[in-house]
């Protein structure tokens, strides 16, 4: 098998499909949920770190990461807290360890040189089901709309928010399907990627204006 066969393998990636948006996030992403609710001034996303979990058939996994996540959110409501505005993470800079698997993912799947919707998983309409307002702090569920390879779907998930500084860290992990973003998982020579992939991400939120 040359170079390149060995590393679609090994990225549990076929040349026969389009994306294994693995790396989304991935994801998806990447993806990230965003949970603070933050005022009229709003709030910025900072300090992101992305990590993605692509499980393997018939065993096995593989991480991607990117820290490539800047975004803006303003807050209304009460139960559930609706998030306006957009979370965005860069699939260019997606890195599961191995350049010509990294090559292969965003190049030949993730396709991001087509541009909008391809080059970015966009996170939107976030609700926070047991946010109360701007002082809340805990643990709790959320969905989201996810733009991942030119197709919006719904995801959910849960995240936990934190005291930090001026502002807020939150963390969020939520599952990733495929086939929901019309990606169908690829399998060469018996290893495959599985359809559910896992999303977890880390980011600060701070007060606009502030870090800025």
């Amino acid at each position: 098998m040359d170079q390149a066969g060995a590393a679609v393998r090994g990225s549990g990636c076929s040349r026969r499909h389009r994306v294994p948006a693995a790396a989304a996030l991935l994801l998806a992403a990447f993806s990230p949920a965003v949970c603070p609710a933050a005022d009229t001034a709003g709030w910025s996303i900072q300090n992101g770190d992305v990590r993605i979990s692509v499980p393997l058939r018939p065993g096995g996994a593989f991480e991607a990461r990117t820290s490539a996540m800047l975004g803006r959110v303003r807050s209304s409501g009460s139960r559930p807290v609706l998030l306006t505005g957009e979370i965005a993470v860069d699939l260019t800079t997606i890195d599961t360890g191995i350049d010509l698997r990294n090559r292969h993912l965003r190049e030949n799947y993730l396709q991001v040189a087509r541009g909008s919707g391809f080059d970015k998983a966009v996170l939107s309409e976030i609700r926070v089901p047991e946010a109360n307002g701007e002082a809340f702090r805990g643990r709790s569920a959320f969905t989201a709309t996810l733009l991942l390879h030119g197709v919006k779907a719904a995801v959910s998930g849960a995240c936990e928010i934190k005291a930090d500084g001026n502002g807020v860290r939150v963390e969020a992990s939520f599952p990733l399907a495929l086939r929901d973003f019309g990606i169908e998982p690829p399998e060469y020579m018996g290893v495959g990627v599985g359809n559910k992939l896992l999303v977890k991400v880390a980011f600060s939120a701070v007060p606009r204006g502030v870090g800025e």
